[in-house]
């Protein structure tokens, strides 16, 4: 013999909203984090122009203003 037990809506919404919420919000985190991979290389990219512009035997020659406009496309 099997017993069937009948759930309103409003039971079966409470008894799934907390995994349908985790799962939402687990997706959410991880689109999130992959649209930041973008913005993560450009800053490397920068970081690395910045420390090899206007450097000579090691020496910075330049300030940091001047290397972010280098880096940025200004000057030659």
């Amino acid at each position: 013999m099997t017993l069937t037990i009948k759930m309103t809506p409003r039971e079966m919404i409470r008894a799934h909203a907390y995994p349908v919420l985790a799962a939402v919000s687990t997706v959410s985190l991880v689109i999130i984090s992959a649209s930041l991979i973008p913005i993560a290389k450009w800053s490397r990219s920068q970081n690395e122009c910045i420390e090899r512009t206007f450097r000579i035997n090691g020496k910075d020659t330049q300030g940091l203003s001047s290397k972010v406009w280098s880096c940025n496309g200004g000057g030659e």
